[in-house]
């Protein structure tokens, strides 16, 4: 009962990602904007000067965190967020 209950879920929820990506024809931001704006912070600009810090953004942006634009749009507008993103690249880098 409770697999059934689950697989309807995961179905449902496939089924509302199919209508909004090719009925509602909604896309999601575009990347690149939003890490030229990352990159004209000054908390951002203090990271990548140590190049270990930099070789993990740069992973990032290729498959983690910064590969989201949601996130990113997170860390440029929230204190919290950034603070657990540069708390989460030193812990990478140590």
């Amino acid at each position: 009962m409770l697999l059934f209950l689950l697989l309807c879920l995961l179905s449902a929820g496939f089924i509302i990602e199919a209508f909004q990506k090719h009925v509602l024809k909604m896309k999601e931001p575009d990347i690149l904007p939003l890490w030229d704006n990352l990159e004209k912070q000054d908390w951002y600009k203090e990271l990548i000067i140590q190049p270990e810090t930099a070789r993990w953004i740069d992973l990032d942006k290729k498959n983690g965190l910064l590969k989201d634009p949601y996130y990113v749009q997170k860390i440029i507008n929230h204190a919290g967020h950034r603070e657990g993103f540069i708390r989460y690249i030193k812990d990478k880098t140590q």
